[in-house]
């Protein structure tokens, strides 16, 4: 039973914390091209076949097989190329064209090659790509970075960087070492030493297949790039104010509601008014029209003995009470 109860706390853990970090998961860029056995991975390790348009997020990882390799277009407007048998991780990443943006990206083991975007430019120090023996740091630039592991047929284990344009800083706690283009830097899995500039490219750094899209892309993002950050900060500022609107757009309703049913009550108000004062219209016509027929019922009488009518009615009944006197005085002489 405490088993069960264990197990079930630590899966409503689990739903917590990947619930958080889904909350403030931040967009790192999209897949721009794909080939070959390319999987990604999620905080919690849900995988997800790579496909063109996916979008990457902060703290998913890209694992690429021995014939797989991916393009991404970063939110910076950066690119990067991740090459076969690579396994890497954006730790971190943030792009609004803030002095908060970073670019943090682990790779663990393989190759990739990286045309940085605005971080670079204007936030070198926030950009980073960290390997298990060195941290490359850059300064606007289109450089490939290769960890290779113990036993590799390719040559000595550890961090090797190649620069193609501007340059990158070589870091371990024993130093930091400037690699320029057309130059390779390298520290050894093994030893203390500062890292090193090598005396030739390596011969492992070669074109790889979906390479030929690089060709002037260094140039490209340059041109792009201020644009491209100016309207990243706008649209966020826009996404900012957008909540404020909303209120603002919420209280104006309410204030026309109530402005309404302000307005819908005195229409009542009148309409009401107007059908008391009709009512007292007709009562008082009703009352008046009452006290008329009263008075005309009282003098009606008057009247009648005045019109030719009355004194018609008058005369008749006068000759009729005579005649009936006659015939009583005739008839009692005849008795006697």
């Amino acid at each position: 039973m405490q088993n069960r109860l264990m197990n079930f706390l630590r899966c409503v853990l689990l739903l917590l914390v990947t619930g958080a970090a889904d909350a403030q998961t931040a967009v790192a860029g999209r897949i721009d091209e794909t080939q070959g056995d390319v999987r990604l991975y999620d905080p919690a390790q849900n995988m997800r076949i790579a496909k063109v348009g996916e979008v990457v997020n902060e703290g998913d990882s890209i694992v690429t097989g021995s014939d797989g390799e991916v393009h991404l277009a970063m939110a910076d407007e950066g690119q990067i190329a991740v090459r076969p048998n690579t396994r890497l991780r954006i730790a971190r990443y943030r792009a609004d064209g803030g002095s908060g943006d970073t670019s943090i990206i682990a790779l663990v083991q393989g190759a990739l090659r990286s045309v940085t975007g605005w971080i670079g430019k204007y936030n070198a120090k926030g950009y980073a790509i960290r390997t298990p023996t060195a941290t490359i740091g850059v300064r606007g630039t289109d450089h490939e970075t290769m960890v290779l592991p113990t036993g590799s047929p390719d040559g000595e284990a550890g961090t090797y960087d190649k620069v193609n344009h501007g340059a990158t800083l070589l870091t371990t706690q024993h130093g930091t070492t400037e690699v320029r283009p057309n130059q390779a830097g390298f520290v050894s899995l093994k030893g203390k030493a500062k890292p090193r500039l090598l005396s030739s490219v390596p011969a492992f750094y070669r074109t790889a297949r979906l390479d030929p899209r690089f060709d002037r892309l260094h140039e490209k993002v340059r041109q792009e790039l201020d644009t491209k950050r100016t309207q990243r900060i706008e649209a966020i500022k826009q996404r900012q104010l957008k909540p404020d609107e909303v209120r603002r757009g919420k209280t104006a309703d309410e204030r026309a509601a109530r402005e309404g049913s302000k307005r819908d009550d005195a229409v009542r108000r009148a309409q009401q008014q107007r059908h008391e004062a009709a009512e007292h219209r007709r009562q008082d016509q009703q009352r008046q029209y009452d006290e008329r027929r009263q008075r005309l019922e009282e003098h009606r009488p008057g009247e009648l003995r005045r019109s030719p009518q009355g004194r018609a009615r008058q005369h008749d009944d006068s000759g009729s009470g005579s005649h009936g006197d006659g015939r009583g005085k005739h008839g009692g002489g005849r008795n006697q």
